[in-house]
């Protein structure tokens, strides 16, 4: 009854279309055994019209439409849904599945229905849900980690209407757009463009998955090799209680002498270049897989602590209390075999570093390099000190040719023991990736040739060209 007899003058409207590299940047992802599932508020034809313009979709995908005004009719579609991709799986096509919002609201209601929503999608390549609310897309997500625990979820959005589903993920991603800000500060991370998703997940996701893995199982590592040739040597003293270690030098281990180069290691190492990363995303796997964070590789790490422990305890005692004596006839002091299992701790965890390392750069090996001599200089300033039960043994030490043969021989046979267990598993993976990286390496250099023999062709026919013009041109006599 108010707009009544106006005239329009202008309409004003924000272009909702696609960011740059939004359908590579998807087919990367796939490619990489990350399944996609797109929530969006549009219409069912609208969003397959997204889905192929992003590469989501395709024409050799078979498309399971899912829709029902009420629960029957939910239940009915996917189950024949789900014969349909049993029929489909036979033809080997791929599959992708398209979900209404009020499907997703009928399906909700029942667990079952919800959990057989799971299981079909899980066998598509990809999955659309159309006309969903914001409550509707954090249900989605949430409904995904309740029914597939182990598998890591990330959502990603540019609008306040995306803030539930954020913040429901495991991971979330906010993209800061003409939408607001709403998405970027609910989220883990955040970025202008979705394009860089690819650089975050692929490259940054990955390296960050196997550094912290390192970390934390160089950090069980290296305590099993410190703490049990104390539980070892009381064999041989009988359990009387009596400490091998020195305790201030001690309490400096996991301060000073083995701490910045792993910390070092889990910020700046690099396994292959970032364009090889990205390029070849089969070496994601090792993060889907559990390939370097699981139950064997601790098991593993414990094991090797625990060896070489044995060897640091029996070696430091048997090769320096038990087989040196003076020329007076007395043998070395239990702090010298103290002394040298402890020297040897110290050597054998900065050296496991430089076993793991891929990268190595003037931070990281100097930072190896400076704990060992932090090492020495506070034994050589203990050795100075009346007050200190090491007053004068690291000179005693220093001055034996056993110590420097016992910790060579105990350094070898530790990392000959590390480097065995070391040898198979991801090992071997390393060694494929280095292949694919040589080959990666070879085909960019092909490409990179290619371009300079194409560019070259080029200018030499602009310059052919050029000169015909010339040539063939009047001159201002003539005209």
């Amino acid at each position: 009854d108010i707009e009544r007899e106006m005239l329009l003058v202008g309409a004003t409207a924000i272009e909702d279309k696609l960011q740059d590299c939004v359908g590579e940047t998807i087919s990367e992802l796939m490619r990489a055994g990350i399944r996609v599932w797109v929530l969006t508020g549009d219409k069912i034809e609208t969003a397959i019209n997204i889905g192929f313009s992003c590469k989501l979709l395709n024409e050799n995908q078979e498309r399971l439409i899912i829709e029902g005004s009420n629960l029957e009719e939910v239940r009915n579609a996917l189950v024949k849904a789900a014969q349909r991709q049993e029929e489909v799986r036979r033809e080997k096509r791929e599959m992708a599945m398209v979900i209404s919002g009020e499907a997703l609201i009928h399906a909700m209601k029942d667990s079952a229905v919800a959990s057989f929503i799971v299981d079909i999608g899980e066998n598509c390549k990809a999955v659309v849900a159309c006309r969903v609310s914001p409550k509707q897309k954090q249900e989605v997500v949430t409904l995904v980690r309740e029914q597939r625990p182990e598998m890591i979820t990330l959502a990603i959005g540019d609008g306040a209407n995306d803030v539930n589903m954020i913040i429901a993920a495991h991971v979330g991603v906010g993209i800061k757009g003409v939408e607001g800000q709403q998405a970027a500060r609910a989220a883990d991370y955040s970025f202008g463009e979705f394009k860089h998703l690819r650089r975050l997940v692929l490259l940054h996701g990955r390296e960050s998955y196997r550094r912290n893995t390192e970390l934390i199982l160089y950090n069980f590592y290296k305590n099993m090799l410190l703490v049990l040739p104390q539980f070892w040597f009381g064999f041989i003293n009988g359990f009387s209680a009596q400490v091998i270690y020195d305790q201030f030098v001690f309490q400096f281990f996991n301060v000073f002498y083995a701490s910045l180069p792993i910390v070092l290691f889990a910020v700046l190492d690099e396994e292959a270049p970032p364009e090889i990363l990205l390029h070849d995303v089969k070496a994601y796997e090792v993060g889907q897989r559990d390939k370097l964070f699981n139950l064997t590789r601790y098991w593993q790490q414990l094991g090797i602590g625990g060896l070489q422990a044995i060897g640091v305890a029996f070696f430091g005692f048997y090769g320096m209390e038990m087989n040196f004596a003076y020329q007076n006839g007395e043998v070395t002091h239990y702090w010298i075999s103290g002394l040298v299992a402890f020297t040897a701790c110290v050597l054998i965890a900065n050296l496991k570093i430089f076993l793991f390392t891929n990268s190595f750069n003037v931070v990281s090996v100097s930072a190896i390099l400076l704990s060992v001599v932090v090492y020495f200089f506070t034994i050589y300033i203990f050795n100075l000190v009346e007050e200190l039960d090491l007053k004068g043994f690291f000179t005693e030490m220093a001055l034996s040719p056993m110590f420097y043969v016992a910790t060579l021989l105990l350094i070898g046979a530790t990392t000959f023991i590390d480097l065995g267990f070391t040898r198979w598993g991801y090992f071997d993976d390393k060694m494929e990736l280095a292949e694919r990286v040589s080959a990666e390496h070879r085909e960019m250099k092909e490409q990179r040739l290619n371009k300079v023999l194409i560019g070259r062709t080029l200018i030499k026919q602009s310059l052919k060209t050029y000169t015909c013009l010339l040539y063939t041109s009047p001159s201002p006599r003539d005209s």
